[in-house]
């Protein structure tokens, strides 16, 4: 039963997070059953599961669903991340990356200019060329486990899965990319920290009113909430557009 209910709960998490199942999206214990060929006791220890870790809620008289993303939480970690890596990739650039080095990361730009280049961009391998570019030098400096933590945030990851579906600004983002790359490239310490605040906030501006209009049904936000976030999302419009 245990590895029935582990493969129960790894699909369900990966269509959870990929937006498969949208936030706030019911899912039924009798269909699950019925879809993988099982009785209730491994599904339910599946669910279990996901509650544990935040990705599904049970509702009195309503049953279960895939939880919300918090907005608050998007936020506190962008924060976090932009203080956080700004320095790991300063410590990068103080290491002196080598030319291997700095190609791979090129590589990699090159390999999202070419998926954003297809007719139908599959955004869940953009994802993970995107994840790989900045796990590069966490990996380097040796803070993996800083990067696993950030990675594990999976209400922060389904916020990233929307912006790209929600708003498909890839090329805004491979342009970061490439700032920041030739910001590497030429030691220039200095910009780390404007150029990745802008990147990583970028994704609330591209997002912007769609929280609170086309999106907002797949958020935890207040009313009360809402005029922060509309004066919030017009300052770092304005500031990522000087």
């Amino acid at each position: 039963m245990a590895e029935i209910s582990t493969t129960i709960f790894e699909e369900l998490k990966r269509e959870i997070t990929t937006l498969k199942i949208i936030p706030g999206g019911k899912i039924s214990e009798a269909e699950i059953c019925a879809r993988f060929s099982v009785t209730r006791p491994p599904v339910r220890t599946a669910f279990q599961r996901l509650q544990d870790i935040g990705l599904m809620e049970t509702i009195p008289y309503k049953g279960a669903r895939a939880t919300l993303i918090s907005l608050s939480s998007v936020h506190q970690m962008i924060f976090l991340r932009t203080a956080v890596e700004s320095w790991i990739i300063r410590d990068f650039i103080d290491s002196k990356p080598s030319p291997f080095e700095l190609e791979e990361l090129e590589h990699n730009i090159r390999m999202q200019k070419l998926h954003v280049e297809e007719k139908e961009v599959d955004e869940k391998q953009f994802f993970v060329l995107d994840s790989a570019m900045h796990q590069f030098w966490f990996d380097k400096m040796r803070c993996s486990w800083v990067w696993n933590l950030i990675q594990n945030d999976i209400n922060y990851e389904r916020f990233r899965m929307l912006d790209f579906v929600g708003t498909l600004g890839y090329q805004e983002i491979i342009s970061d990319h490439v700032k920041l790359f030739a910001a590497i490239k030429d030691g220039d310490k200095d910009q780390i920290t404007p150029i990745l605040s802008a990147h990583l906030n970028a994704g609330l501006r591209r997002m912007g009113n769609l929280i609170l209009t086309d999106y907002k049904q797949y958020f935890i936000l207040d009313d009360d909430d809402n005029s922060y976030w509309v004066e919030y999302n017009r300052k770092i419009s304005g500031l990522l557009r000087r």
